[in-house]
């Protein structure tokens, strides 16, 4: 026999087993379950919308002095020199290092900005209550990037290599590199703050 919409929207399936499952309400920071493979299925948030607004707004505002100011400054002999994350790309790119370049550009660079734009602009419709057809798409490639915006790694890197040059060199941490570790540390944050079940259950009532 098959189920009305108003049953299968009580049900939610398991990620790992695809079993269904009877939704139920959750308080902020409780977490359900899949009761045959322990997958999470959802967490309790609360007000996860205005969660996201704020960090993925933040993030943004760290983005032009992440990306433009210097990261580091170093020297030897009163020589010293300077860059930032966009200018060390273009020489990376144009030399044996161009797979490095890439990766740059693509997992600290372009992932991170787009996650934090898609997550800044749907949950600001949210929160005004607009509900436009391409925002379930916006949705749906927020999610596939979310696996991919690795920016934390390329500060790792700076750290390693901070660390190695410390012993021939005279090494400053620039204001680029701090603003990048607060721009990492708010689209990171930003994947906990979004309510993926929130919004699909927003937009299904919306339509219905």
């Amino acid at each position: 026999m098959a189920m009305d919409d108003q049953n299968l929207d009580k049900l939610t399936a398991c990620p790992d087993c695809d079993l269904l499952i009877e939704k139920i309400q959750l308080v902020a920071d409780q977490q359900a379950h899949c009761p045959r493979c322990n997958s999470l299925l959802y967490q309790g948030r609360s007000d996860s919308v205005t969660k996201t607004l704020v960090v993925s707004g933040s993030g943004l505002l760290m983005v032009f002095p992440a990306y433009f100011l210097p990261v580091m400054k170093m020297g030897t002999l009163g020589i010293y020199s300077s860059t930032s994350v966009i200018a060390s790309i273009p020489p990376m790119m144009t030399s044996s290092l161009w797979i490095a370049g890439l990766g740059l550009l693509l997992f600290a660079v372009l992932f991170p900005v787009l996650i934090l734009g898609l997550s800044f602009w749907i949950s600001l419709h949210l929160r005004l209550k607009l509900y436009p057809d391409y925002l379930p798409t916006m949705q749906k490639l927020f999610q596939r990037l979310v696996r991919w915006g690795m920016p934390e790694v390329y500060v790792l890197a700076i750290l390693v290599a901070l660390v190695k040059l410390l012993d021939d060199f005279t090494v400053t941490i620039g204001p680029g590199m701090v603003s990048f570790t607060l721009m990492m540390f708010c689209s990171l944050l930003v994947t906990t703050t979004v309510s993926r079940q929130h919004f699909w259950e927003v937009m299904h009532h919306v339509k219905s």
